[in-house]
């Protein structure tokens, strides 16, 4: 008699395991699937859950970038509490892609984007990317920090200016802040 990682009731005549959540699939006998199962449930154990961001976070230190961080509270939401990043005076960032905010607050879990207030100097700034496709008249216009169905987000502080090289039209930026 084989033994097995799992030992579920003999329902019926038959193995609830096998004969009804597996439906006896071919090649497979029930110490496989037991297996099987018992692999899936592990990694499920032991995949690590993406926490939601509170609390204070740096850039730099936390993120090396605003864009960086803005990918991670994108992906990972915003925590009891809220978050506030704090970037550092004289903090300056040349963005590759406009920077899009889709992740959302609530009257209670606010999103604080600010100049670090224990930091003296410049305001931190965040320079365009070069070669912009819009134009003022275009649907899709090009810019530098976007917020997609966000709330509760505020911003202090943090100056955005064109690149440069973005000369004229379409590379110029046609928004800062949308």
């Amino acid at each position: 008699m084989q033994k097995s990682l799992f030992t579920l009731p003999n329902i019926g005549g038959g193995d609830l395991l096998c004969n009804t959540l597996w439906q006896r699939s071919a090649n497979i006998g029930c110490l496989g699937k037991r297996i099987i199962l018992a692999i899936i449930l592990l990694v499920s154990f032991f995949t690590p859950a993406s926490a939601q961001l509170t609390g204070t976070k740096t850039v730099p230190g936390d993120y090396a970038t605003v864009a960086a961080a803005v990918t991670a509270l994108n992906t990972a939401g915003v925590g009891a509490g809220g978050v506030t990043f704090n970037i550092a005076a004289n903090f300056t960032e040349t963005i590759s892609a406009t920077i899009s905010l889709t992740a959302t607050g609530t009257a209670a879990n606010t999103i604080l984007f600010q100049k670090d207030p224990s930091t003296t100097g410049a305001n931190p700034i965040i320079t365009a990317y070069t070669g912009g496709v819009g134009t003022p008249a275009t649907a899709a216009q090009d810019g530098i920090w976007r917020l997609v169905g966000s709330d509760y987000v505020t911003i202090d502080g943090i100056d955005v200016k064109d690149n440069a090289a973005n000369t004229t039209n379409p590379s110029t930026m046609e928004y800062g802040y949308a």
